[in-house]
């Protein structure tokens, strides 16, 4: 099963790499314009405090990549570290070519680090980058084994304010997981009387981790005493097997943050457990009793880390406890404490009698693969390959036989072979390939059962001895891959998953995360009591109305006293008649009317009451919407984040061009801490890089051709982020040459976008629209930089998905800006909704321009198009009804006589009016995919449910532009 502790560090990880890669980057800037400003004779030393600043950036990247088990990033990183750490040491003179270098390093360490996000993604090559500053180093002789940790140690210490202490840190990822057994480690202690002498914990993780490795640690300790304190007697098998998993994870966590006491006394839990288990002994209760005693130090050791005190120091005689306990259990006699399980026996050189005595052991009338695995021995965490095998070979069927085990072959840095058996349904051949990864340097395979009568027969040795291995080493990138599968937490074989066919393995994508301050969820706390009492307000106020109107005498009484009084009438016009009243039947009658008028009476004074609790009810309804939008607004700004970082990474590609093309390019960025939507601001990367070299590359001119035209020789190219109502606008804007209509139109008419006739009545500002028409280009030549008619109308399309709009405006020789306008978050988006045919349609506020009444003279029709005459401005008409396909007639006639009602909206400079029946106000709606409930609908954005239930469509106001100057 997927390591859920691993999948939660990833997030934390993702987040630190992404700040440290940015802060990287931008010291990198100033470090080349340093170097660049060097003369040949210049020997002036580089800011102390940059070098410093940059390789604690390296070096906590290559702290968390260790303790993540990502060896990839892990040695790239380290080379980075290297070259920052001679450099400020004066043993490395800083060139352009090694800062070129440098920032090719840190480009790859990006795209490795997104690539997490996206299991799936093509590995990062990185081998050339890596030789080209390892040769640098080499040939300065400063290179530093990743695995020297007093050269790390060292290096750490001397950051001037960086405290030495942290250097504890381990640097390579061997260090996080050299845990493995005493038995089999024979150096692992140095002390009979504490056999965890010599191990100290590191502390120096970052707070994240450490409070996920608490929350985690502390879960698996609450069930772990669960399980053992539940059981009265001896744990069977599967319960014991419940217990090594829980040990197991603990151990995972532990060494994951660099607490290897912790790891180690959780390992000597797992390692007793996992003796249980394969001898099929159940666990007896003095030794529950001594598990607890383990689970209660460590307990206590976790409660130490939360107040800053941890103390590990009684994990030596909990060991010694467990193994004396273990022994005496196990052998029914006392021993010393010093006694371990014993050694598994070796394995049996004959493969063919090694696959007969595995063979055996399969379960009965089972049939699968037996095979023996050998590493190279050049190859680095031959533990953790052994461990991703056998992963590997759990997504393909029952693994019941392993060789070391599953739960300790991580922790063998020296491993060199493995053996495994497994029930399965694959061929050989597809083991095989499963099973061949890099580092093996022999691999033997071999079927029993009733694949042996289908596949290869025993002893099928597939790489004779002395020849070369079956494929050269794996890259970094291959083999960090391979560590982080490794790295999700291992399983028993009769709880391994199965896959669905030929052993194909599902990757997992960590969750995405976002840190949110702790300022901003006490406010959402604090909204949530709001609204928890103003639910008890309405419970209260609902209960008060059901009593008030609960009896229903009024319309009896009112039905008798109109009866009463018809009788009366009546009898008063007999009695009239007769010439002789009869006063007691009066008298009678009126009683009755008194009576029924004193029931309506007392429900009318019940009916004032109810006004009294209906104004209540209306206050509370009030004080609940301003909850509600405060809620509303709270939860947005848990999301928002400031799209500073994101115009950060533009220096690094304004840089690249400059050099490129030759160009002097600066760039400006304001509004940096304006915030958007985490979401938007992942979409919104790559729109922003085709609009800055663009202008970089097309506006921006020359410095021959900047000084003729009176300009400075550099160019500026400037990114601006402002609100705006209820949107963000952010504006890219250069002073280069701006685009020239003339040009823009040969080059559409050339291509064949826009006909000559059409050409004519194109003003100068829809004529820049052209650029959004796919395959357009104004390039004089392609370049690496653009060119190629390939991109600004995927830029139209990415912003129009994140429900907004982008316009241009541009100056002959002054320069060109795009301003794209996006809502304040994907989920929500103020609209202005209006009443068509008795439906109702939402039109977001930002399209909207004004609201007229038209008097039905002033429409006319131009070339079979419905027009109207604003303000001396020709716009276009729709109505909606003939827009769409709809499934009913058309309803009664609307709008007042000689009126009608039109909403104006605008697009890309471009405006259409649409008829409307009624106008209902501005709210803010919840939106809805149409696609994935229906299908994508022509000029409709999505949909909503309206307060009284009703359904809203969203209108594209982009979408139906188009359809109306195109007729469709």
């Amino acid at each position: 099963m997927a390591d859920e502790f691993f999948e939660t560090m990833l997030g934390e990880f993702l987040a630190e790499s992404e700040e440290h890669l940015t802060s990287l980057n931008d010291n990198l800037l100033k470090l080349d314009e340093w170097v660049s400003s060097l003369g040949q004779q210049d020997s002036r030393r580089c800011d102390a405090s940059l070098m410093n600043e940059m390789f604690r950036s390296a070096h906590s990247i290559k702290g968390l990549s260790a303790m993540m088990g990502l060896a990839d990033i892990n040695g790239l990183t380290h080379r980075i570290e290297n070259v920052f750490d001679a450099a400020r040491n004066d043993q490395l003179p800083l060139t352009s070519e090694i800062v070129e270098h440098v920032f090719q390093a840190v480009d790859r360490l990006r795209l490795m680090v997104d690539s997490l996000t996206n299991p799936t993604t093509p590995t990062v090559a990185c081998d050339d980058i890596v030789h080209a500053i390892s040769l640098t180093l080499r040939e300065a002789g400063v290179e530093k084994d990743a695995s020297q940790k007093a050269d790390f140690e060292s290096a750490l210490a001397a950051c001037h304010d960086a405290p030495s202490d942290s250097a504890a840190s381990e640097s390579d990822v061997s260090a996080t997981t050299d845990l493995g057994p005493p038995s089999e480690r024979a150096d692992a202690t140095t002390d009979e009387t504490d056999p965890l002498a010599g191990i100290e914990d590191d502390y120096s993780a970052p707070s994240a981790y450490l409070e996920i490795f608490v929350d985690e640690t502390g879960s698996a300790l609450d069930a772990l005493t669960d399980a053992l304190v539940e059981s009265n007697g001896p744990l069977e098998s599967q319960a014991v097997n419940d217990l090594l998993v829980l040990a197991h994870r603990i151990k995972g966590c532990a060494a994951s943050v660099g607490m290897l006491r912790a790891a180690r006394l959780a390992h000597f839990m797992e390692d007793t457990l996992q003796a249980l288990r394969d001898e099929q002994q159940p666990l007896m209760p003095e030794l529950v009793t001594c598990l607890l005693g383990c689970v209660d130090g460590l307990r206590r050791y976790i409660d130490g880390i939360k107040i800053g005190k941890p103390h590990a120091d009684d994990f030596g005689r909990l060991v010694l406890e467990l193994q004396t306990c273990f022994a005496a259990s196990r052998y029914g006699q006392e021993v010393s404490a010093t006694t371990t399980a014993p050694v598994p026996p070796a394995e049996t050189a004959d493969f063919a009698a090694l696959c007969e005595r595995i063979a055996a052991e399969a379960p009965m009338g089972q049939h699968g693969i037996i095979g023996n695995v050998r590493f190279s021995s050049t190859q680095q965490l031959r533990g953790m390959k052994a461990r991703l095998i056998y992963e590997k070979l759990s997504q393909i069927g029952e693994l019941f036989f392993a060789d070391p085990p599953e739960s300790t072959a991580v922790e063998i840095d020296d491993l060199d072979r493995l053996t495994f058996g497994i029930v399965t349904d694959c061929d050989p051949e597809t083991v095989r390939k499963l099973v061949h990864v890099s580092g093996v340097e022999r691999l033997e395979i071999s079927a029993f059962g009733k694949a042996a009568q289908e596949g290869p027969g025993p002893a099928a040795s597939l790489t004779p001895p002395g020849t070369p291995p079956l494929a050269a080493p794996a890259t970094a990138e291959a083999t960090a891959s391979e560590a982080r599968a490794s790295s999700t937490e291992s399983t028993n074989s009769e709880t391994a998953p199965k896959s669905g066919e030929g052993g194909a393995i599902e990757a997992s994508k960590p969750a995405e995360t976002i840190r949110v301050d702790i300022e901003r969820l006490d406010e959402l706390m604090n909204l949530v009591g709001q609204l928890v009492i103003n639910k008890a307000r309405f419970s209260q106020i609902s209960e008060s109305l059901k009593q008030l109107v609960a009896r229903k005498q009024s319309a009896t009484a009112i039905n008798e006293v109109v009866a009463t009084v018809r009788r009366l009438d009546n009898d008063l016009k007999l009695a009239t008649q007769d010439m002789a009243p009869n006063p007691d039947l009066v008298r009678s009658q009126l009683r009755r009317i008194q009576s029924g008028l004193e029931g309506v009476q007392r429900d009318v004074a019940r009916l004032t009451e109810v006004r009294a609790k209906a104004n209540e009810l209306l206050e509370a309804v009030h004080q609940l919407d301003r909850v509600s939008d405060s809620l509303q607004k709270s939860v947005m700004n848990t999301r928002m984040v400031p799209i500073g970082p994101l115009f950060n990474r533009f220096k690094r590609v304004i840089r690249d061009i400059t050099r490129a093309n030759g160009k002097e390019i600066r760039l400006e960025i304001h509004g940096e801490k304006t915030e958007l939507d985490k979401r938007m601001i992942d979409e919104l990367g790559d729109p922003l890089v085709h609009m800055i070299r663009n202008s970089a590359d097309h506006g921006i001119e020359s410095p021959a051709e900047r000084q003729a035209a009176g300009k400075t020789p550099y160019g500026t190219v400037s990114l601006n982020a402002y609100h705006s109502g209820n949107c963000i606008v952010v504006q890219v804007k250069d002073d280069g040459g701006g685009l020239r209509p003339e040009k823009l139109l040969q080059k559409a008419l050339g291509k064949g976008l826009i006909s000559p006739a059409e050409a004519e009545k194109l003003s100068p500002q829809q004529i820049y629209q052209l650029i959004w028409e796919p395959g357009f280009s104004t390039a004089s030549q392609i370049t690496d930089i653009s060119g190629r008619g390939m991109g600004m109308d995927i830029v139209r399309s990415a912003i129009e998905d994140l429900n907004g709009h982008v316009d241009l405006d541009s100056t002959p020789g002054v320069g060109t800006t795009f301003t794209i306008k996006l809502p304040l978050t994907l989920a929500i988006l103020p609209s202005l909704l209006a009443e068509v045919d008795n439906d109702v349609f939402a039109l977001p506020i930002e399209s909207v321009v004004e609201i007229v009444s038209i008097p039905t003279r002033q429409f006319a029709t131009v070339h079979g198009q419905l027009t109207v005459d604003v303000r001396n401005r020709v716009i276009s008409v729709v109505d909606l009804f003939e827009a769409f396909d709809w499934n009913r007639p058309r309803g009664a006639e609307r709008n007042e006589p000689g009126t009608t009602t039109l909403v104006i909206v605008s697009s890309e400079g471009r405006e259409l009016a649409i008829i409307v029946d009624s106008l209902l106000g501005e709210q803010d709606v919840v939106i809805k995919s149409v696609s994935e409930n229906y299908r994508n609908v022509s000029g409709i954005a999505g949909a909503s449910i309206l307060g009284d239930g009703r359904v809203s469509l969203i209108l594209d106001v982009p979408s139906l532009v188009e359809m109306a100057a195109t007729g469709r």
